[in-house]
Order: C-alpha cells, then structure tokens, then sequence
C-alpha cells in the first residue's frame, strides 16, 4: 500500500477529534474521505500532511514511517494537499504563482538561471487548463481558476521521480464553493490526475463529487472509522443513510430535491414589493462590484439569486443589509427609502440576515446566542419566538446548554439561522446557507426554508446549488456584478 494510516489519536481537550482512526491506500486509486462536519477530516488531513502531530498512531508513506517529519519533507518525498480555501499568493501573476514553487521545489539554481521554470510552469498550467490566464493577477480571477492554480501549484511543487516513483495528493474539498459547473470540471481534473498514476484521497461535502468520482469511499463520524467500500455499498450502508446522507439518498449520489412539493404553486400575479433596488452599485476599495442592480422582492416571495464565485451575491446581500462595501443607488422598504440607514436600524425594520461565515458568539452557549438575539424584539415573547426555531430545528433542542464552538459546521449553520429568526424578522436575506455541510442537515435546511416560506416569510437566498430554485418563485442570475 502506498499510504498507511495506523490507529491515529488526535484530542483537544474531552474532544476525540480522532480515535483510533486506520485505513490504507493504493497506490494509484482515487479515495474519497467523507463524513458529518466536525467527524475529524481536516484533522486526519493535518495529521497527513504534517501540520498537526498526532497524539498517538502512525502515517507511513511507500513503507516509511513519516508521522514525525514536518510538510517540506514529506513533500520532498512525494507528498502534497490543497486546502478547503483556495492558498495562493493574490498579488502576484497565476504564472509567477507556479514560478515561485517550482523555484523552491524542484530546479537547480541553474535552471532558474536559465529561466526553465518559465516552461516547467507552463506545462503545469495547461494541465489544468490555465495557459491563457499566466499573466492574469490571481486577486483578478474567479474562484473555480483559483481552485485550479492551486492544484497545479501542489502537483508542480512534488519531485519528479519521488521515492519509488509514486506521488500522493490530499485534496481537502477541492470542489468546495464552486458552482455546478465549475465543480463538474474540477472533478474531472481530479480523475484525470489519479489516471496519470497520482494516488487521490480526498474529502467533499458534494456527493456528486464523492459517488461520481471515487474508487473507494470513507465515512469518518466522530472521530471512527465507521465505513469502508466502494461507492455504492458505502451509498446503502445503514448507518450512513441515517447520519450522513439522508434516508432520501438516491442512487444517482444526490440528494432527491424534489422529495418536498414545491413550497407553493408559481404565481405570476404581482406582489406587493417589500424591497425594492433601484440601480445599485457597490465597491470593495476601488474595485466595482456591483453595476446598476435592479430587483423587486415581493412580499411571500422566495426568491434564489445564483450566480458563480465572484458574480458578487454576498456583496448585494451584504449591501442591503448596510454592512462592507460603499454603495451608491436606491434601495426601498416597504416604499421607504433605507440606503442611508446602518444595519442595526435596518435590522429593526425587519430585514434578517444570515452570513455564509455565520458570525455566531462562539464562546457563548446555544441559548445565550438565541436570547441575545431575542432582545432586538420582534412579534411575541422571546420565550415564544425560542419555541419556534426549536420546532423548526429539533437538534439545537439537545445543545441549549453546549458552546457553539463545539457545534459542527452544519449545526452552527441552523443556530445561524435560528438567531436570526429570534429577531422576529420578516425578509430573511441568507448567504449560501447549505455551503459546506452534510447532505442529511443540507435535506434539513432545505425544509426548514420552505417551512418558513409557507408559513408567509418573504426570502432573498443566495445559493449555487440547485436545493431551492425548483421551490422558488423566482430565479435571478447574477453574472459579473450585473443581474442577466
């Protein structure tokens, strides 16, 4: 076997991160690594990669023991990962991206001088279909390109000939935060490096990308080695169903999103508008990110704004909530124009919002997060307003008393969303809330919205995905700063 994982211990704290974790890898194979947020796989990914140690276990390597050898080295034999977050360097050219780690990898002195890690570059660059943005700024490029430099910078930064000629990659969600399409090609990248004779462990929240693409799949929950197999016995095992993917997991690897009737039969009649834009435009520093925005929300309207990494989604929501960047335009509630009113006051008004990096007060507990909000006020008594997110969210009915720190990413997600909802708003304006977490909590959210959309909440939901636009009234694309 080309990677051996032997009984890895990894705790902070009471918190098992990882116990007792084993598992082994082909040389050559494609495995996914999969499981609820918080199982402990960027944990087991730190601890291959040396960036954490673990406390106990062993990680060997073509039959070496390298448990306590520091990234470079590993690297040096034949090692690299990528991250969740794109790490590359945003000031310099995509080609001086790949030129900087070729210099500090691979070649001599000599060849720098010759100037061939210029061509080393760009042969890496169109291995992954970059070559016609090299001279491109990196802070310039959408997300999925950068996803793709990244990729090309660790596969260009591993030797040549590795010891025994083997290469390995980790790829902590390589499609994460990327649109439909976008996660479609970089996932055909990915088999297409494992055809080259690169060994693939992986791990993703997308199960198009875990069944579509593995040869193997791995479930970690809470620290254990729970499943191992090939895609589709992993896809009917039991305990995966119920934890992970949900019992409406189906055989094409996603999740049904039409198990749920649409929220309620399209309607072209015209709604009052409860929001109204009116040519807006918005700037991060200099750089102009929105170009003359106009739309309508109307009052009971679920409404899905899509678009690719960058389009600039977060940077409208962020606008009509009054918070991050300079605009300029008109924007109305309820006839009333609200432009120049901070957050807080619009927040007041009505308007909720929900970040994509949710912004809870992690070392405060589940309740002291939701009674905080409840202050804001809203219709009915807070003691009325907590029993109904807890209606609508049952699992944060266990946590009360548990720091939100300790909560994983899709339980945070829910406590996002019900903290908002204590504010007793009436738009709910949502930054990509099924980004990042588990398929059954993904099933989960998606009720919960289309629960609130029934019951009469007017929704403006930022999302990539296809999970709420078959329930929509409206889709809205939005593609470089513009609505099409």
């Amino acid at each position: 076997m080309s990677l051996r994982v032997q009984d890895l211990l990894r705790h902070y704290g009471g918190v098992k991160a990882l116990d007792g974790v084993s598992f082994e890898v082909a040389s050559g194979q494609c495995v996914a690594l999969i499981g609820p947020n918080g199982a402990g796989k960027s944990t087991c990914f730190a601890c291959l990669a040396g960036q954490q140690t673990p406390g106990a276990g062993r990680v060997f390597w073509l039959g070496r023991d390298v448990t306590a050898l520091p990234p470079a080295q590993r690297q040096a034999l034949g090692m690299a990962r990528t991250f969740q977050v794109a790490q590359t360097f945003e000031a310099l050219t995509v080609l001086q991206n790949l030129q900087l780690v070729l210099a500090r990898q691979r070649l001599s002195w000599w060849d720098r001088l010759a100037g061939r890690e210029c061509g080393a570059a760009m042969q890496a660059l169109a291995q992954v279909g970059l070559t016609d943005l090299a001279d491109a700024v990196v802070a310039d490029l959408p997300y999925g390109a950068k996803k793709r430099l990244e990729l090309a910078m660790a596969l260009a930064g591993l030797p040549e000939s590795s010891d025994k000629g083997e290469r390995l990659l980790l790829l902590d969600e390589p499609a994460a935060g990327l649109a439909p399409a976008e996660r479609a090609a970089m996932m055909a990248l990915v088999r297409q490096v494992a055809a080259q004779g690169v060994t693939v462990l992986y791990t993703e929240h997308n199960m198009d990308a875990v069944f579509g693409v593995a040869d193997r799949v791995l479930v970690l929950m809470q620290g254990r080695l729970v499943a191992d197999g090939t895609p589709e016995a992993v896809a009917q095992n039991p305990l995966v169903r119920e934890r992970y993917l949900g019992r409406d997991f189906g055989h094409s690897g996603a999740a049904d999103p039409g198990a749920k009737p649409p929220v309620m039969a399209r309607q072209e009649a015209a709604r009052p508008a409860m929001l109204a834009v009116e040519d807006l435009n918005a700037w991060w520093g200099h750089a102009q990110a929105l170009f003359g925005v106009n739309l309508q929300v109307g009052e009971g309207e679920l409404v899905v704004l899509q678009g690719l990494n960058g389009a600039g989604k977060s940077t409208l929501l962020q606008a009509l909530i009054g918070v991050g960047p300079r605009v300029q335009g008109r924007v109305r509630w309820d006839g009333q124009a609200i432009d120049g009113w901070p957050a807080h006051r619009r927040a007041q008004a009505g308007l909720g919002f929900v970040a994509e990096d949710r912004r809870l007060f992690t070392g405060l507990s589940v309740q002291e997060n939701l009674w905080i909000a409840a202050q804001a006020g809203g219709q009915g008594t807070p003691a009325q307003r907590l029993a109904r997110v807890l209606a609508l969210f049952p699992p944060l009915q266990t946590m009360l008393t548990r720091p939100a720190s300790q909560m994983s990413g899709g339980e945070q997600q829910m406590l996002a969303l019900a903290r908002t909802l204590m504010t007793g708003p009436r738009l709910l304006l949502l930054d990509e809330p099924c980004e990042g977490i588990a398929p059954v909590l993904v099933a989960a959210m998606r009720d919960a919205l289309l629960q609130l959309a029934r019951e009469g909440m007017t929704l403006l939901v930022a999302e990539q995905n296809d999970i709420l636009a078959a329930h929509a009234h409206r889709v809205l694309n939005l593609a470089g700063g513009r609505l099409l």
